[in-house]
């Protein structure tokens, strides 16, 4: 999605309006007071607050990101808030070059849903997982992307989004079977939770998915998949319905499932 200012704002905002379902995760499975901790593409600031909160000062927070910007960003962050429990490295997700096996807690959000090597991904965050940490995984599926009352704009623009996420080997309703990666990836005692969000015209939220298309309006022209003059009348007449003080939006089902690497074998 970018990293220009205003999309860092939206994740930073992003990640205070999904603050409580992350405080809610680690309380079930989060590391304690000097543990070490990685947020795997935490973008401007992911939940390294959170997690430097609860590991202390004897712990360590580290902040990986592909992006240097958001790894710039996340730095201002940490330093304004006195996080000086955190590092934040800019590197790949699925080569860290960070030491395997020596995180107490590794997590990731709305990261594996947007990237189409999510195996290698997984793959490497329980890697770096201790033998007995715990690897948790928060992303949506649109299985809820909805709005009502319904409009023909809406679905076209789910569509041609969806399938542009499918043609580049990523899926959007990953969420559902994020329990069955972590458990084929070996991991045990896997659990899982998924909550949804409403929104309503007042919420900077209402209008996410029009952002969505226009944002990436240069591949889905390219792709064929819709044109420039649809997706400007689909986008003008979803902004008017979504604006109705009737409408609802009912946001992505956001699933977390969370697992522990084996004591005794490799995962």
């Amino acid at each position: 999605m970018g990293a220009s200012t205003s999309e860092l704002d939206r994740m930073l905002f992003q990640g205070e309006l999904f603050r409580p379902e992350a405080e809610r995760l680690l309380e079930r499975c989060g590391p304690g007071p000097g543990a070490r901790a990685l947020d795997v593409g935490c973008g401007p600031l992911g939940i390294v607050d959170l997690l430097a909160g609860r590991v202390g000062a004897d712990g360590e927070v580290v902040g990986l990101d592909v992006q240097e910007e958001m790894v710039e960003r996340a730095r201002l962050e940490a330093a304004e808030r006195g996080l000086g429990n955190v590092r934040l490295v800019h590197g790949d997700a699925a080569r860290s070059g960070e030491q395997p096996a020596t995180f107490d807690f590794v997590h990731t959000r709305l990261v594996l849903m947007n990237v189409p090597h999510c195996d290698a991904v997984l793959k490497e965050m329980i890697a770096l997982a201790r033998h007995g940490g715990i690897v948790a995984v928060q992303d949506v599926d649109w299985v809820t992307r909805l709005c009502d009352p319904p409009h023909p704009a809406w679905e076209r623009l789910v569509d041609v989004i969806t399938e542009l996420w499918r043609l580049n080997g990523m899926d959007v309703h990953l969420g559902r079977r994020l329990p069955r990666l972590l458990r084929d990836a070996g991991l045990v005692d896997v659990r899982v939770d998924a909550s949804a969000r409403v929104f309503q015209p007042d919420h900077p939220y209402q209008t996410l998915l029009v952002e969505r298309a226009e944002l990436c309006r240069d591949a889905l022209v390219d792709r064929g998949l819709i044109t420039s003059g649809e997706l400007d009348r689909c986008v003008a007449e979803l902004r008017s319905h979504l604006a109705e003080p009737g409408t609802v939006v009912v946001h992505p089902l956001l699933f977390q499932a969370w697992g522990r690497r084996p004591e005794d074998t490799a995962a």
